[in-house]
């Protein structure tokens, strides 16, 4: 049977934002292939794929039928629209499915580039700017105990009612990187519903293989300004 359909992405390393469409499948028991011969700056810039893909960007999906679909929220919610927990992933009612959809917004416009603006120059990706990089550290920290005081909550198992959600996976996905690069101990000990939430949605079946748990979380925080930054590290 051919697969649901075919993820192009590095295969270097796993992308964090492909975890949240992996889960996602998973969790739908549905087969996604990743194209094994793909290359990010050759594949990505070849005519069939902007024929396909006009950014050019990753990850990116197609069916079998032809079907192309780019930007990973998109794809996440796509996969999880399409199997038999649709309904559990995506919400049961209007009200479930807006607060999905704010949570996946969290991710992507407070986690995601704040994250980004910390980790880019600290793994020597880009120049060090000490007022920029503290400005993204503290709306990122200003994230953090926004999702920690909701995770408080004595009913707080997950992000919305009493079930996982793409919610879930899409906070999930942002915090992959920070994790394991710069949230070490003295970083996460403000914030423990958060890593109790974060160890309990990885134990899931389909969640964790999708994550590469266990994940190895951040022992020492590298430097700001890229100073011990290891060229040769890949976000495996």
């Amino acid at each position: 049977m051919a697969p649901f359909g075919t993820l192009y992405t590095t295969v270097k390393f796993l992308h964090a934002r492909v975890t949240k469409i992996l889960a996602a499948a998973n969790l739908n028991g549905l087969d996604i292939s990743i194209d094994p011969d793909f290359k990010y700056g050759v594949t990505n810039q070849t005519a069939e794929y902007i024929s396909k893909f006009p950014h050019g960007k990753i990850p990116a999906f197609e069916t079998p039928s032809g079907f192309c679909l780019a930007e990973g929220s998109a794809i996440a919610y796509y996969v999880a629209d399409s199997g038999p927990r649709r309904n559990q992933l995506l919400g049961r009612t209007p009200e479930e499915r807006a607060l999905v959809q704010m949570w996946i917004s969290f991710a992507d416009s407070q986690i995601w580039p704040d994250g980004t603006a910390i980790l880019s120059p600290m793994m020597g990706s880009s120049k060090y700017d000490k007022e920029v990089v503290e400005f993204h550290e503290s709306q990122f920290v200003r994230a953090l105990r926004r999702l920690e005081q909701h995770l408080c909550q004595s009913d707080k198992v997950w992000l919305v009612r009493d079930e996982l959600s793409l919610a879930d996976l899409s906070v999930a996905s942002g915090l992959l990187w920070p994790l394991k690069i710069f949230m070490d101990p003295e970083y996460r000990k403000d914030f423990p519903n958060i890593i109790q939430w974060w160890e309990r949605l990885l134990a899931v079946e389909g969640v964790g293989n999708a994550f590469d748990a266990p994940v190895k979380l951040a022992m020492k925080r590298p430097a700001a300004d890229g100073s011990e930054a290891d060229t040769t590290r890949t976000f495996s």
